[in-house]
């Protein structure tokens, strides 16, 4: 079936006269019924004006086949990127091309029956030797070669251009540079999240803050439902462009809006959770931060026994840098119980989680209480105040490209 229709596309004949001495042109059809007969013998000089208007109607054809895709191309990668957007174009496309060819048909039709009346509809299969078949398929092949060749060398260079990007931004000093290579790729090429990632980070470096903020919006978008590794990241750096470029309350409520756009487990909600949690707390906004993480713990399965512990963890973690510290080790008491009694599952989280409770305690007067559960903890002595609660002050994250 294959090989049928690579012979009819790889044919450049437009007329023969069949062993009845029948005349047959080709028309638009690309399958069945490509051929249109007339049972009588037209004139050379008949047959060459019509080819000549098939030659201008093919030429017409060729540009919308040419045309399109370069249009819509250039119109699509200046579109905000997706699925729908993607099929829609694909779309349009075929319905140029095949509309364009559906026109030149009926062009075509009208113009031999003006010139020599009805005609019949048939396949359009010329007697010739398969030498001439080989020929034609393989200039046909090598067209299709051409074309790739050709698509390939265009493409190649955005490999190079991204690739110089990430040197330019990895350097940490060329960051115009690399902004302006990324406009110049964005102008040609398909976007790219990881560009726009680099491209963010170079006008951020130059306190662009809304162009940085612009991309990580337009990447958030374009990444889809699903939450990647690259996201958290970006949501982080969401967090601290919108503060910049407007408040901390704004930034948390722009940094929920994108969040509901995604499809999170349990596991990225908590560490969405912590990110903002974090934020608001240094931005001096941390009403609901509890609220939240017994919404969220409340939410669980009852059996969900792993989740709500880890999540109680990093409550009465907020808890303390909030210096809610009675409130803190009231969650410890509980967090702690469990884990002794646990241990099968938990006891890698004791030793930090006394040494948060001894820190609480610390921070309430209960200096002996404090040094116990330190001692509890079997951490030496000279770590213990690497696992205090320490509310780390917000900044760009940098990634390394």
């Amino acid at each position: 079936m294959l090989e049928k229709y690579f012979k009819i596309l790889s044919n450049p004949l437009l007329y023969y006269v069949d062993k009845s001495g029948n005349s047959v042109f080709r028309n638009f059809c690309l399958f069945n019924n490509t051929g249109n007969v007339y049972h009588t013998k037209i004139s050379k000089e008949n047959v060459g004006k019509t080819l000549e208007y098939r030659f201008q109607l093919d030429k017409r054809l060729k540009l919308a086949a040419f045309l399109t895709p370069v249009i819509l191309y250039l119109i699509f990668i200046h579109v905000n990127f997706s699925l729908f957007n993607l099929l829609f174009f694909e779309f349009l496309w075929l319905v140029i091309v095949f509309g364009t060819r559906i026109w030149c048909s009926s062009e075509y039709s009208s113009h031999l029956i003006r010139k020599f009346g009805k005609y019949e509809l048939t396949q359009f299969s010329p007697e010739i030797p398969q030498r001439k078949y080989d020929e034609f398929a393989a200039l046909f092949k090598s067209k299709i070669i051409v074309t790739l060749i050709v698509i390939m060398l265009f493409f190649a260079p955005a490999l190079v251009i991204r690739y110089v990007i990430k040197l330019e931004v990895n350097s940490g000093k060329k960051y115009p540079q690399a902004v302006s290579l990324s406009n110049f790729y964005f102008a040609i090429y398909p976007k790219s999240k990881r560009i726009y990632d680099m491209r963010a980070l170079a006008k951020a470096a130059q306190r662009d803050y809304e162009g940085a903020l612009k991309d990580y919006k337009t990447v958030l978008n374009m990444s889809g439902k699903r939450l990647t590794k690259e996201d958290f990241t970006r949501f982080e750096n969401l967090l601290y462009l919108q503060k910049k470029v407007s408040t901390a309350n704004d930034a948390v409520d722009v940094f929920n809006e994108y969040l509901t756009k995604k499809r999170l487990s349990i596991f990225d909600t908590s560490q969405m959770l912590w990110i903002k949690s974090m934020f608001k707390i240094e931005n001096n906004i941390s009403e609901g931060v509890v609220e939240e993480y017994d919404e969220l713990i409340n939410s669980l399965d009852t059996k969900d026994t792993k989740n709500q512990f880890y999540l109680s963890s990093d409550k009465a973690y907020m808890l303390y840098i909030m210096k809610e510290y009675a409130s803190a080790i009231s969650v410890y008491n509980i967090l702690i119980s469990y884990a002794e009694a646990n241990k099968d599952k938990f006891a890698k989280e004791l030793a930090s989680l006394y040494i948060e409770r001894g820190f609480a305690k610390r921070r309430m007067g209960d200096i002996q209480g404090a040094d116990v559960d330190f001692l509890s903890s079997k951490v030496n002595p000279w770590d213990v105040s690497k696992f205090e609660p320490i509310l780390k002050p917000q900044g760009f994250v940098v990634d390394k490209f």
